[in-house]
């Protein structure tokens, strides 16, 4: 069940609100779950078994780490733990990838390829592993205490605002708020704020944009001009973006409507004069994860077997960043997809990361800011074609048409066939909503209303408080024109 979806909007969302909202106090938990359930189920059966075998596992695991009387048993049960987790998603996520390469290898020996029936990949299970993973780590270095109530770990997990796609929030920030909790009229007023703006920024926006991208990422690059294909490049970035921060949105302001305060996924991160900044602007959650979970513990490690002083030159500090920065975003980039392309993707960002670590990294805090800001878009508008081409090879291929070592003369008839007015307006607002400008209006639209007299303050909140729900139906509205007339389209981290 998609988000942005007749049937989530005026059908599963009332039902699920209706149903919380009449049951008493102590049986929240359990109508938020049993919904996370059904709405899980809804994608099929067996991918609940999955995430309910998850849940089993980690709460299980929990408890063991907790009566571990030592800090070596409480290490160990938690790594038990963890590669019980990782080999739980390696089977379903990555048995294709590793059989595929093996079929590539014993070919060359003229071996029969291996014949396994294809698995199917549950909906979000790396986005709950994670969360998992989250928790037993958490209880290991005594962080929060373990939880004994079997459904409140499980409605942790399989919480439905951000079962799918997160954000990845950490169980310490949720433990308390999923033992108590209140919905206020604001909290809930502006939680469907946050969803209607969330599904704005996915059908309205996103759409048209994802449908020049999709264009020209299917044409064969035989008959792209590198205009053309920096166009689709560049309509995937802003694609990406607007599909992922709508979901977040969506996430946040279901988790509003229901007494929940997830964290911020995104941060106007195209607006970043730097790799570094843009990865602490973009997907903050799973960059905050890689960094506590991964990073820090490669660094620590490796530290302890080195001495701190200099290696062939290098200062040991800069070695350890570098090795922990690459094998960080390798994994970062396996995690997003079971392809050599995402590893790559994952790989360039590393390279880029520990480059900025050097003296490009002070020259872009403290150089000329335009062309600081220009090199980093550019890097990701390249960066994301390995996010979205099929293979290795396909975005090289792209890559190729893009520097212009393969590909057409541009012709101007190709591009009128996507320069529509629709195409033009939705590419100017995307463009702008990537920056804070609508921000800094509407605050200063609310700063405005608040300077008035106290004559007219009342009149003034009034009027802002019905022009804010009259652009909410409108945009509900509009959305809810192109559910009806469009085949709807899922959200691309679904696929993770």
């Amino acid at each position: 069940m998609l988000f942005n979806s007749l049937l989530f909007i005026y059908w599963f969302l009332p039902v699920c609100l209706l149903l919380y909202f009449l049951v008493p106090r102590r049986f929240k938990n359990s109508a938020l779950l049993l919904s996370s359930l059904v709405f899980y189920a809804w994608g099929g059966v067996s991918y609940t078994l999955v995430l309910a075998g998850s849940i089993v596992l980690n709460y299980f695991m929990g408890l063991a780490i907790a009566q571990a009387q030592h800090d070596a048993g409480r290490k160990s049960r938690m790594l038990i733990g963890i590669i019980l987790n990782i080999l739980l998603l390696a089977i379903f996520k990555y048995t294709g990838f590793a059989i595929h390469n093996i079929n590539v290898l014993v070919s060359f020996l003229g071996l029969q390829p291996l014949l396994v029936n294809k698995i199917f990949l549950p909906l979000g299970i790396s986005f709950y592993t994670f969360k998992a993973l989250t928790y037993l780590i958490s209880v290991k270095r005594r962080e929060t205490e373990v939880q004994r109530n079997f459904f409140n770990l499980a409605l942790y997990i399989a919480i439905f605002p951000q079962l799918i796609a997160g954000p990845i929030d950490r169980y310490r920030n949720l433990s308390r708020q999923i033992g108590s909790r209140n919905v206020t009229f604001a909290g809930f007023s502006s939680g469907v704020q946050r969803f209607v703006l969330g599904l704005f920024k996915k059908v309205i926006i996103s759409g048209p944009i994802a449908y020049v991208a999709d264009q020209i990422f299917s044409t064969p690059t035989e008959l792209l001009s590198t205009p053309m294909a920096w166009l689709g490049a560049a309509c995937y970035t802003l694609q990406v973006y607007y599909d992922f921060s709508g979901y977040s949105d969506m996430a946040i302001g279901l988790g509003r409507m229901f007494g929940f305060e997830f964290m911020e996924n995104f941060n106007f991160p195209y607006i970043s004069h730097s790799i570094r900044e843009f990865w602490r602007r973009w997907h903050i959650s799973l960059s905050t994860w890689l960094r506590d979970y991964l990073f820090l513990p490669l660094a620590y490690a490796a530290s302890r077997n080195l001495k701190r002083d200099k290696y062939a030159g290098i200062r040991v500090d800069h070695l350890l960043y570098f090795y922990a920065t690459l094998v960080t975003f390798v994994i970062c980039g396996f995690w997003h997809g079971s392809a050599w392309h995402f590893v790559a993707w994952g790989f360039l960002h590393g390279v880029m990361l520990t480059l900025e670590r050097t003296r490009l990294g002070k020259w872009l805090d403290h150089g000329f800011r335009p062309f600081a800001h220009l090199y980093t878009i550019g890097f990701i508008i390249v960066s994301m074609v390995f996010f979205r081409a099929d293979t290795l090879i396909e975005s090289l291929k792209f890559l190729g048409v893009m520097v212009g070592l393969r590909g057409v003369p541009p012709t101007w008839p190709k591009f009128q066939e996507y320069f529509t007015r629709e195409f033009f307006i939705m590419a100017g607002i995307a463009i702008l909503g990537s920056t804070p400008v609508f921000v800094t209006l509407l605050q200063w639209l609310r700063n405005r209303v608040a300077q008035h007299g106290s004559r007219f303050r009342l009149i003034a909140k009034l009027g802002w408080s019905v022009c804010s729900i009259a652009a909410m139906v409108i945009v509900l509205l509009f959305s809810t024109m192109y559910l009806l007339s469009q085949t709807n389209t899922p959200f691309i981290y679904f696929r993770f």
